[in-house]
């Protein structure tokens, strides 16, 4: 862990409540295999990319302990790049979304499984709000300085109190790119924003 990293409220595990909360996930579809990372938000909901999950012919998911979850539906998001999947399994634990928008300078933490690996976390601070970089949402979104790496997308951003503030999904060059916690929240309220699934992206 990042010695930047906020102070987790570490579980008898070992794993901070938001460690427990993040998924591996593994798509088997589009002439290929991808890997990506998410996060729960209930008991049996998790919040993830919308490329991540995209043309899935199967959702391979995993918890922190190694535990396989069963996929039952998937609904992407169509104002971001976003997407909810159902799972048949409860999720060990939920990350509860912030209020607001982090402010620029504030410390955020991405949690995730880089290149399909171990779950690890990585600190940095928000660095500004602007465009999306690859043009598929009208929203602003957050850029800041926690590194991550192919497999992080989807990986949730939590603040010093452990709330989700983001949702990672691209970057490079010291620069990455969130989902503002905002941008989620708009999304959640409105089940027009929902196609019933996502394409190969």
């Amino acid at each position: 862990m990042s010695p930047t990293a906020p102070a987790p409220i570490i579980t008898p595990s070992g794993f901070s409540a938001y460690e427990r909360a993040a998924l591996r996930v593994r798509n088997i579809g589009c002439g290929g295999v991808s890997r990506g990372s998410g996060f729960a938000i209930a008991d049996h909901v998790f919040v993830t990319n919308r490329h991540v999950v995209g043309g899935a012919a199967l959702l391979q998911v995993s918890t922190y302990d190694g535990r396989d979850i069963t996929v039952n539906a998937v609904g992407a998001v169509i104002i971001a790049d976003l997407a909810l999947v159902w799972t048949k399994e409860p999720l060990p634990a939920t990350l509860q979304l912030a209020l607001s928008n982090p402010p620029l300078g504030a410390e955020v933490t991405a949690v995730g499984y880089p290149l399909g690996g171990e779950l690890t976390t990585t600190s940095g601070r928000v660095l500004r709000y602007d465009r999306d970089p690859l043009g598929s949402s009208p929203l602003q979104m957050m850029y800041n300085s926690a590194p991550i790496e192919h497999g992080s997308s989807g990986s949730p951003l939590v603040d010093s109190s452990g709330k989700l503030v983001g949702v990672a999904y691209a970057g490079g060059g010291g620069q990455y790119v969130a989902v503002p916690v905002a941008a989620l929240t708009q999304a959640l309220k409105d089940p027009a924003n929902f196609s019933n699934g996502a394409g190969c992206d």
